[in-house]
């Protein structure tokens, strides 16, 4: 699926792209293949789908997960660990971010641009075609290019995520995708993989052979919807 993993993999994207799902799946993922992973939550945007809410769930599977300590876990501003740096200079593991949306997040991601020199990660942009700033390749590419301002960091790849949660269908999934290939065309970037809710995969595998699928469990679900069956 992926040819060039990096010993740190960070996503980022804007509100509701579906990235801090994807970066525990990817975690998860890569644990199947190394002893050590981390997964750093840097989300300092959304209250409800943050890396740290499944914390001791992920910890029980071999996971390290980073996140603010004790009564700062919920805080909306960030009490950044120095174990961040742990993962950062662990030559031996490998680390996943999660980093928060939009560019107010990405600041925080900056602050660790010297402990991320060119070629020692992928920075993947995650969209989602059917999130209002990024229904067009135009939102996307400027979305994205906040993102590395804010930064100051490369984006390497795109992750196409189009979905309406619960009620994705292929057809959604499929024309997203084609707005997503478009951005990255024009940015000069690949897209790295499509991401699917995993009983969608076989489907979407058959539709779009040539495509790259990373089919994803559903591990986050807001306080609202829980037991409500929506997700």
């Amino acid at each position: 699926m992926l040819s060039d993993v990096k010993r740190i993999t960070l996503f980022t994207g804007n509100l509701g792209s579906g990235k801090t799902e994807l970066a525990i799946n990817f975690a998860l993922w890569l644990k199947k293949q190394y002893a050590r992973v981390g997964i750093v939550d840097l989300d300092i945007i959304n209250p409800y789908f943050r890396t740290r809410i499944m914390r001791e769930e992920l910890e029980k599977i071999g996971l390290r997960v980073i996140c603010p300590p004790g009564e700062l876990a919920g805080a909306d501003v960030p009490a950044l660990p120095s174990s961040i740096l742990g993962v950062l200079e662990d030559e031996r593991g490998q680390g996943v971010f999660d980093v928060g949306g939009d560019e107010i997040g990405a600041t925080a991601l900056g602050r660790f641009k010297p402990y991320l020199p060119d070629g020692s990660y992928n920075m993947f942009f995650v969209a989602n075609a059917c999130r209002p700033f990024t229904r067009t390749a135009e939102g996307i590419i400027e979305m994205l290019r906040s993102v590395e301002k804010a930064s100051r960091l490369q984006v390497s790849a795109l992750v196409s995520n189009t979905n309406l949660g619960s009620d994705t269908e292929p057809d959604t999934i499929q024309a997203g995708h084609a707005i997503i290939e478009d951005a990255a065309r024009q940015l000069g970037l690949p897209v790295t993989f499509l991401a699917v809710h995993s009983p969608l995969a076989r489907e979407m595998t058959v539709r779009m052979p040539d495509t790259p699928i990373f089919p994803i469990e559903k591990n986050m679900m807001p306080p609202w919807a829980a037991g409500s069956g929506l997700f």
